[in-house]
């Protein structure tokens, strides 16, 4: 067994032992933000942390005068300057899984020493270089990936973003949301791998991942999925801006995985009309059990109510697809050609 197909699929797990992590210190998390008065939120990542602080900024950014900014690491670190009015009474939220990537250790030392600035990390490694400038540290060990390619650490740190935000908005019906899509995740995932394995083994070569709001930066990530796991072309977009543009590269070697959670169905239904047509597998999935869209797989996300805790289960349609279809070409899921698992500037 792959280290990747085994973090996959144990990744409940960790997702649980997190929920109980976040829930134990939720009163500690709740004072940091009362006593820090900032409404702003810089959030700080690097490849796929940088693609869920974009879910990061959608999710502070649903609370009553809150504003929040995602910003690559390395675009920080770069550019300073560009950010100086934002990030100067700020609260800096920082993703990583081994807290060690350069580009945002060294952007936090620069933001701390320059603006005296509170810092959350989230990470997944105890002995990592963030902690010496963190005012709130939250260090997951359980969901470190062996593998150089994120799965299992990806869709935990989407559930400490979510938790973060929820707690910050004292949103207790999304943290009840989420224990209920937590506790049918090994089930869910079990029940699909089968239809999942299936769209892995059709003729396509390239990967379309569609979905809007707070799943924006966790769908991102499921394209990347195919580009690291699969070595093959991964592209995401929000669901109806797909047409301007990109959709001409869309073919019958187009794998599309759409998420349908807008209550709009007629302009979803347009817009996958569009795409049938072009005659690529179509996958749709919502909190909805029929398939209302004539796809060739529709994933139940289970009773979901608000549209946050979707982006959990549906994390896993890309990793679980892009997974089988690397071990269909013989290629090693686990080390990417000329990857790391961190970058040391």
């Amino acid at each position: 067994m792959y280290y990747t197909e085994k973090e996959i699929m144990t990744q409940h797990e960790a997702l649980e032992e997190t929920y109980i992590y976040f829930e134990k210190r939720k009163q500690e998390i709740q004072q940091f933000f009362l006593e820090k008065k900032c409404r702003k939120f810089m959030i700080l990542g690097c490849g796929s942390s940088y693609m869920l602080a974009k879910s990061g900024q959608k999710m502070f950014c649903g609370y009553e005068d809150t504003s929040a900014l995602a910003v690559a690491g390395g675009d920080f670190l770069l550019n300073p300057g560009a950010y100086d009015e934002y990030a100067k009474d700020s609260i800096f939220v920082c993703l990583s899984r081994s807290g060690k990537t350069s580009e945002v250790v060294r952007s936090v030392q620069y933001a701390k020493e320059k603006y005296n600035c509170p810092v959350v990390s989230v990470s997944m490694d105890k002995d990592n270089a963030l902690l010496p400038y963190s005012d709130l540290d939250l260090v997951m060990e359980w969901c470190y990936d062996q593998s150089v390619c994120q799965t299992r650490s990806v869709t935990n740190l989407y559930l400490a973003e979510l938790m973060l935000t929820a707690y910050y908005g004292k949103n207790d019906g999304l943290t009840a949301d989420v224990k209920k899509v937590i506790e049918s995740n090994k089930e869910y995932k079990e029940s699909y791998r089968p239809f999942l394995k299936e769209i892995a083994g059709r003729e396509w070569n390239k990967a379309v991942v569609l979905a809007d709001g707070p799943v924006c930066g966790i769908a991102e990530e499921g394209a990347l999925a195919f580009a690291e796991i699969s070595r093959m072309p991964g592209y995401y977009a929000n669901v109806l801006d797909y047409r301007h543009g990109p959709m001409v590269l869309n073919n019958e070697k187009t794998l599309n995985i759409v998420l349908t959670a807008a209550k709009n169905t007629e302009l979803q239904k347009a817009l996958i009309q569009d795409i049938r047509a072009r005659k690529g597998v179509v996958v749709t999935a919502s909190g909805e059990k029929e398939n209302l869209y004539g796809a060739d797989l529709h994933v139940a996300l289970g009773e979901c109510k608000e549209i946050e805790s979707m982006g959990i289960a549906y994390i896993y349609i890309m990793q679980m697809i892009a997974y089988e279809k690397a071990v269909r070409k013989g290629c090693n899921p686990d080390v990417p050609e000329g990857l790391d698992a961190y970058i040391t500037l």
